[in-house]
């Protein structure tokens, strides 16, 4: 595996080993500053497919195993919420 070295100010640093000790607490086992920087780039990531939201064809598959005719279904499945 190659490295690189990257420049950060002592602040950012000092945050990086903060959250590393925390980490390594919770976790039990050792956690470089390359472990917590691939940790947060992992959390982006996953938030940003979160925002984009749903498109329609997304609820292909569910549109299929539905019954056409149950809005109540639709909204329960949908929002979370039941119409009873």
């Amino acid at each position: 595996m190659a490295y690189t070295t990257i420049k950060v100010t002592d602040e950012v640093k000092r945050k990086l080993i903060k959250l590393a000790g925390e980490i390594q607490a919770k976790k039990g086992e050792e956690i470089s500053l390359n472990d917590v920087i691939e940790l947060l780039i992992d959390f982006y990531e996953n938030k940003r497919k979160i925002k984009k939201g749903l498109k329609m064809n997304d609820f292909d598959g569910l549109i299929i195993e539905m019954d056409t005719d149950s809005s109540e279904k639709v909204d329960e499945v949908v929002y979370g919420k039941s119409t009873s």
